[in-house]
């Protein structure tokens, strides 16, 4: 079977990507090993703005949509909000899977063949040409797309991924019923270390009394912390039932060094597309994908898939997205150091907007500004942000 581009990986980035070169007119197949789609545990919220960078109609936004989010409770140690709010809707929390449904119909509809559960057990490249076998499958095309998460296939048969080079935490999350958060309409993020070391827990309300409520932690086991969360939290779920429970690895240590080789090109998580504060990989993966997918459409037009032409993909990605998730890592190496005293001293210091700046790595040379004023945190902090 001759395609133009074979994509590994049914996510946000590869539906993207092969959505967007099938509708120039190119043969793109996907090949999925799970048999349903957005298996991986994700909190399942976006901004608003996702729906304008994956060019999702608004009429199929109730298909996925289980709840509108009008801002988010960040709770430092010491129980003080610092709640973050804009005019009309900041995002969505979705049901991914059917997010994913809607994305892989796109695809589809441009041409693009989808093939689950056809895990990828074997890849060649010879003769300008990728080979690629899966269980019942065996593909071949010009450009091979390794768009299967943290664990990639493609990544590591290609030696894209240097030994140690991806930093991963674990994750854990349970769908709960009878959730009594104070405000439904708002998604809720737990600091401290004795809540979540090194990271946070985060609870999204979905539709009816639902709610995604995980956490992810470093260092440490993540059940045992999620399980006290709750305990010490009846306010919160004293009702409540444990429905779904997932778990997996999300990416943290930003981009990989090298994400495209001849013949070969790395987006979303599997390239570390991921803002490394939050863990958040949905956005910046559909992004990675759509770019991706243009300059590919160049490169094949072009019959040049060099790692000089498709390193074009890393330079349009690196303008905005990238930049973003480099200074998102910055912020997570510092702040992850601070102890719990210093945590709710930042949260009686920022502003709402300033912790938005830095969970997503913008503009964060002003949050440094603000911090150089400060004794405490002009050392521990600015300047690193600043560096």
């Amino acid at each position: 079977m001759s395609y133009d581009a074979i994509v590994v990986g049914a996510g946000p980035a590869g539906l993207m990507f092969s959505r967007k070169l099938a509708e120039k007119g190119f043969r793109v197949a996907v090949i999925e090993k799970n048999e349903t789609l957005a298996v991986k545990p994700c909190g399942e919220g976006i901004s608003a703005r996702v729906l304008q960078t994956a060019e999702v109609s608004k009429s199929d936004a109730p298909r996925f949509v289980s709840r509108p989010i009008k801002g988010a409770a960040v709770v430092a140690p010491n129980g003080k909000e610092v709640l973050i709010t804009e005019k009309g809707e900041m995002g969505y929390v979705i049901d991914k899977r059917n997010f994913l449904r809607v994305m892989a119909e796109y695809a589809a509809s441009k041409g693009a063949d989808i093939f689950m559960r056809e895990p990828a057990r074997e890849v060649t490249l010879k003769d300008g040409k990728v080979r690629v076998n899966t269980r019942t499958l065996s593909l071949e095309a010009p450009l091979l797309v390794g768009a299967d998460g943290y664990l990639s296939f493609v990544a590591k048969t290609f030696n894209l991924e240097k030994a140690g080079e991806r930093k991963v935490i674990p994750a854990i999350q349970y769908v709960m019923t009878d959730v009594k958060v104070p405000d439904p309409e708002l998604t809720y993020f737990y600091l401290g270390n004795s809540i979540a070391p090194k990271g946070y827990v985060w609870i999204f309300p979905k539709d009816g009394t639902l709610a995604n409520v995980g956490i992810g932690v470093q260092g440490a086991a993540p059940k045992s912390y999620l399980d006290k969360f709750i305990k010490v939290h009846p306010e919160m779920f004293s009702r409540s039932k444990i429905i779904e429970f997932r778990g997996a690895a999300v990416t943290i240590g930003g981009m990989l060094s090298q994400i495209v080789q001849d013949h070969v090109v790395l987006i979303g998580e599997a390239a570390g597309q991921v803002i490394p504060l939050t863990g958040g990989g949905i956005h910046t993966s559909i992004a990675g994908g759509k770019i991706a997918a243009e300059v590919s459409a160049e490169a094949l037009e072009s019959g040049d898939l060099s790692s000089k032409m498709l390193r074009r993909y890393v330079d349009k990605y690196n303008e905005y997205w990238g930049k973003r998730i480099r200074d998102s890592l910055k912020a997570l190496n510092v702040i992850e150091k601070l102890s719990d005293d210093e945590l709710n001293q930042l949260a009686d210091i920022l502003s709402p907007e300033d912790v938005v700046n830095l969970a997503n790595g913008e503009n964060i040379t002003s949050v440094a500004a603000k911090l150089l004023k400060h004794p405490i945190f002009s050392i521990k902090l600015a300047k690193a942000l600043l560096s």
